[in-house]
């Protein structure tokens, strides 16, 4: 059965894809981040911190691959932020499959990050006290040693892409989709992965229709880049502004006026 791995940062529509691809092609199997979850999500994140062997990220990736090969059909597709610390390993666990990066604006993302609750209840408590549930951010110098929830998101945000991105360097499979272009007005991001998978764009009315999100939004604990303070501009691009450059983003002279004011007054 021929793989696809749809891999990110998060907050990029992943619930929507993996509903997209099972309820609108008959030969296709889709799932959204299966089990184990959270033993891949640990692994994955430890191997990326060069905690543990490579073994055992390997050893769990190539056990999902046989239960892939036991399924019936003619494409599965995973979509799962969680395997991004692992990414380097793909091919050599599921044999060379399609590997779909979906990259999101940064502002947008640590915006519905935190509107979702990374910072707040049983997440947060996750994230400060289960070693590795969270990527090793602290690993960026930019981020620095006490990062508050913002800086986490945006630091979340550059270790994975950047790792995604180096990796997908190696394969020969590998291709960047940017999530605003999933829900554009023609859906050019679905088109084209669909198009690299090799289906048929389904019609206007398609049973899983691209117009009706699931779990994409926001909520309003933190507002549009636009009534972020210049400090806050200043911290995002301090941690994600190389990057995200590179992607098409941050180039609106209004955002590069308030990142100019932000850096000013940073402190040393």
């Amino acid at each position: 059965m021929q793989t696809a791995l749809i891999v990110s940062s998060g907050r990029t529509g992943t619930q929507f894809l993996a509903r997209y691809f099972a309820g609108n092609f008959a030969d296709v199997v889709a799932a959204h981040e299966p089990r184990p979850r959270a033993a891949v999500r640990l692994a994955a994140n430890a191997w990326a911190a060069g905690a543990v062997p490579r073994a055992l990220p390997l050893a769990l990736l190539r056990r999902k691959a046989r239960r892939i090969a036991a399924l019936r059909g003619r494409l599965y597709v995973e979509s799962n932020p969680f395997l991004w610390g692992a990414a380097d390993l793909f091919d050599e666990a599921f044999g060379e499959p399609t590997i779909i990066h979906v990259v999101r604006d940064p502002r947008a993302q640590v915006r519905s990050s935190l509107n979702h609750g990374t910072s707040t209840g049983l997440k947060a408590m996750a994230n400060r006290m289960v070693p590795f549930w969270y990527p090793p951010v602290r690993s960026l110098r930019s981020v620095g040693p006490s990062p508050d929830w913002m800086a986490r998101a945006a630091g979340l945000w550059t270790l994975v892409n950047r790792r995604l991105r180096q990796a997908g360097a190696r394969s020969r499979h590998y291709h960047v989709v940017r999530h605003e272009e999933l829900f554009d007005e023609a859906h050019t991001g679905l088109r084209a992965i669909c198009g690299l998978l090799g289906l048929e764009p389904p019609g206007p009315n398609a049973p899983v229709d691209p117009d009706v999100k699931s779990n994409t939004g926001t909520r309003s604990a933190l507002a549009h880049w636009e009534s972020w303070s210049d400090a806050e501009c200043g911290l995002l691009d301090r941690i994600c502004g190389p990057l995200m450059a590179e992607y098409g983003y941050g180039t609106e002279p209004a955002w590069l006026a308030r990142v100019r004011r932000g850096t000013e007054i940073a402190p040393p």
